[in-house]
């Protein structure tokens, strides 16, 4: 354990968390203030917007970044390639998703203020376009990266501080929130050229060809990841009134808060996940050791917290008007634990190459969730959004749970000398 403490993994592993949690922070933050400021519709707008426009965003990300990173880390002589390819990609199926989302807009029937709020947040499809994040992760560079989230989290905070302070200001508010990204995206791309090369559009078509065939099983787990966690925000704002929505919100970002460390413990492992792979060697099995500690501890620690505390937590964070939300957070505080066993059991097997069955595993969820959203967010609205969300987290444990005793059987009893 000493020796971890010592590698690339642990200094990896230390910069994403201390940028990553402070950058939420500021993110928690500046949403709290909104939330105190908007009122409950407001935040439910801004809600919504925001888990509406990720579906396109997801697109437009396509599980490049995930294989480019893999790629990159495994051979770096690749990456301008990657990146001037996936560049052009990005940029064109971020013109072609706005333009649709326009089209939908013009018939939709949402009030004109939410209409002009999803405009605003759709930006962001030209902001993911630019992401250069994945190119330091594959070269280990996360200062880089941590930077970035710091600078991005302090822009948002001051400035809806300065120009937002009353349900009036929520077109400036979404604003604020999209051009906070796209500075913080913009900042890699001079670095990026110092360090390697100039980004220029490249258009080679049998390199398409790859990045989409395989890619695929990446976009098509992580569309089924983001139906699960946004199709509740997006069914309710549907089904229910925006005040609901906003309640929702409220719980489901002080639960975001809570699964911070996984995704970042994750990208601090990914490398060295994807350079180990599936091998009966001793290294393999020090580094899932190491990577469950980290993964599960911090899921029992948040999960318990969250649920211990989830009425204060709402009190002090978003005041007595969104006293409602406290029971859906205690909810989903159990989810927090469900969430770090599935992220122990399923992430690795992208590093491992294994993305078609964690694609199968995550539809399946992706599916329960539709499903149970449909039956109980009708009759139990927010409630049932919380329940829907835990009960198809525990439903995709069982097939993760399968396959990594499948993928690993044999690997973790050696015996380390």
């Amino acid at each position: 354990m000493k020796k971890f403490f010592t590698s690339k993994i642990a200094s990896n592993l230390f910069s994403l968390t201390s940028a990553e949690t402070a950058k939420r922070l500021l993110g928690f933050f500046t949403l709290v203030y909104l939330g105190r400021v908007l009122d409950k519709n407001g935040f439910g707008i801004i809600g919504f917007a925001t888990a509406f426009v990720s579906y396109f965003i997801l697109v437009v990300n396509f599980g490049f970044s995930t294989y480019g990173t893999m790629e990159i880390a495994k051979d770096p002589s690749k990456i301008s390639k990657f990146v001037n390819n996936i560049f052009s990609i990005r940029i064109l199926l971020a013109i072609f998703l706005s333009l649709i989302l326009i089209l939908y807009l013009f018939f939709s029937e949402h009030s004109t203020v939410t209409k002009y709020v999803i405009l605003i947040t759709g930006l962001n499809l030209f902001t993911n376009a630019f992401a250069l994040n994945w190119i330091f992760q594959a070269v280990e560079k996360m200062q880089y990266i941590a930077i970035r989230q710091v600078l991005s989290g302090l822009l948002g905070l001051i400035g809806v501080v300065i120009f937002v302070h009353s349900e009036n200001d929520l077109l400036i508010a979404a604003s604020i929130l999209t051009l906070s990204t796209l500075l913080g995206n913009i900042w890699f791309i001079p670095i990026y050229q110092k360090m390697f090369s100039k980004i220029k559009f490249e258009f080679s078509f049998p390199f398409w060809k790859e990045l989409f065939r395989e890619s695929f099983p990446l976009a098509f787990a992580s569309i089924m990841i983001g139906i699960y966690y946004n199709l509740d925000m997006v069914m309710l704002g549907y089904m229910k009134p925006e005040s609901d929505v906003g309640i929702y919100n409220a719980a489901y970002k002080v639960f975001l808060l809570g699964i911070i460390p996984f995704q970042l413990i994750f990208s601090a492992f990914f490398p060295q996940l994807s350079r180990v792979g599936l091998r009966a060697n001793e290294e393999f099995k020090i580094t899932i050791k190491n990577y469950a500690k980290f993964v599960l501890g911090s899921g029992i620690v948040s999960g318990i917290f969250l649920f211990s505390f989830s009425e204060r937590i709402i009190l002090l964070v978003f005041g007595g008007s969104y006293l409602a939300a406290a029971l859906p957070l205690s909810i989903l505080a159990m989810n927090v634990i469900v969430v770090s066993l599935n992220v122990f059991l399923g992430n690795p097997m992208m590093a491992w190459g294994k993305l078609r069955e964690y694609a199968i595993a995550i539809a399946f969820c992706a599916i329960s969730n539709i499903i149970l959203n449909f039956v109980l967010i009708p009759k139990y609205s927010y409630i049932g959004a919380a329940f829907a969300t835990l009960l198809s987290e525990v439903a995709v444990f069982i097939g993760l749970f399968y396959l990594f005793n499948k993928f690993t059987a044999g690997l973790l009893y050696l015996k380390i000398k």
